[in-house]
């Protein structure tokens, strides 16, 4: 990744390699927390390629998540942590004319962001000061809310593709009798189209059926219980955060508490459906 010589294209899968490592590894690669760091740095000063701007910054924010006060002082020893955190908001808030964001697209980009910026939170104030602690709060909870929404969306579309199964299903017989110029326009409405804008770029849609150990982690509960750890262990911080951004809480509660209740519905549902496969096993 470091190399000069190799074009953006021809080093993508090294960011990807080192989020297998930070998000598998937690707690035994420390040694190699500032290498990687530093390599990444280095290549995001002359990438020039969106998608690999993306890529190196959740380089960032797996080790953010990684361990947090290890990243962020080797972010400053390296003497670049403004200007990274700038670049990160930056990116974060950047949109296309539709209004669609133009950076972290996927809902794991999403998602990734959420876990290192989170991970920021519980920073003491010498670490993380309280102008900067506001802006990675609302950052964070504004990012949030997109994961959730994308989420939900996604989850839309399965289940409409589930009832075009089923219809699919009962309509095969009929397809049977029809000649090959239906089945030749169908094949044509699944293909790309040349004049579709970067967001249906092949880039942004080859790793979502990747496992990884963030797979269990929600990004939304693991914030909650981040909140409430601050809350407890530093009071008086928790509370010039809250006065601080009073009109940014109010404005997204309803919102995050609708959401808690979802994710808590899924969760009992997901029990049940666990607990119904096991006695159907036993049985």
């Amino acid at each position: 990744m470091g190399d000069k010589n190799l074009e953006d294209g021809d080093i993508e899968p090294a960011p990807k390699l080192i989020e297998v490592v930070f998000q598998n590894c937690r707690g035994q690669v420390d040694q190699w927390v500032e290498p990687y760091l530093r390599i990444t740095v280095e290549r995001l000063h002359r990438t020039e390629k969106p998608y690999l701007k993306c890529l190196l910054m959740q380089v960032i924010a797996d080790a953010l998540y990684y361990n947090a006060p290890l990243t962020l002082n080797i972010l400053q020893k390296l003497g670049v942590a403004t200007e990274i955190f700038s670049l990160w908001f930056q990116m974060l808030q950047q949109t296309k004319k539709s209004g669609v964001r133009a950076n972290f697209k996927r809902e794991h980009d999403k998602k990734v962001c959420c876990l290192g910026l989170t991970s920021l939170l519980p920073l003491p104030a010498d670490q993380l000061p309280g102008e900067a602690l506001g802006r990675v709060f609302s950052a964070t909870l504004d990012l949030l809310v997109a994961y959730k929404e994308q989420v939900a969306e996604s989850a839309k579309e399965e289940e409409g593709e589930d009832d075009d199964d089923m219809d699919g299903l009962q309509t095969d017989d009929e397809d049977d009798d029809g000649d090959g110029s239906d089945k030749e326009m169908g094949a044509k409405a699944f293909r790309p189209d040349d004049d579709d804008d970067d967001d249906s770029d092949d880039d942004y849609s080859d790793d979502e059926e990747l496992q990884s150990p963030i797979d269990e982690v929600d990004p939304f509960v693991f914030f909650v219980d981040t909140i409430k750890g601050m809350q407890a262990s530093d009071p008086l911080r928790f509370q010039n955060l809250h006065r601080r951004l009073t009109s940014i809480i109010r404005r997204w509660q309803m919102v995050l508490l609708s959401m808690l209740s979802r994710e808590e519905l899924r969760l009992k549902r997901k029990k049940l459906e666990k607990a119904t496969e096991s006695a159907t096993a036993a049985s």
